[in-house]
């Protein structure tokens, strides 16, 4: 099963009808409850858990999450990086971007670029 939970009615729209077996979600407590679930497609969303804490628990329950970022400066990719969410896409995007994250997550060289900076700033 595929939650989606971008907070953009029209994407939402379009991943639902291009993925199968999958869901928009609305709230988070949801994302937190389904049981059948193995992928997140998600966005920064103000809801009542902070981005850490909610992504936190949606990775202890062994799902993937693929990540929409408006770019590679906000404070939340260290967070993502650091919880082990490899499949991140900035905007502008495609898509055909997202759901090809499906099928072919990111491979490790494709975000340790973004780890070597979050890393180099810590040695600073």
């Amino acid at each position: 099963m595929v939650l989606i939970f971008t907070d953009n009615e029209q994407l939402d729209k379009e991943l639902n009808k291009s993925i199968e077996n999958s869901r928009i979600v609305y709230y988070p407590d949801y994302i937190l409850e389904e049981q059948q679930a193995n992928i997140l497609i998600a966005t920064i969303q103000p809801n009542k858990y902070n981005f850490k804490d909610f992504m936190l628990k949606v990775r202890e329950k062994n799902i993937r999450v693929i990540l929409i970022l408006e770019n590679d400066k906000v404070k939340e990719l260290k967070d993502a990086l650091l919880l082990g969410i490899y499949d991140i896409i900035f905007d502008p995007f495609d898509l055909k971007d997202v759901t090809q994250k499906i099928t072919n997550p990111n491979p490790f060289s494709e975000i340790s670029k973004y780890i070597k900076n979050i890393l180099e700033l810590e040695t600073i």
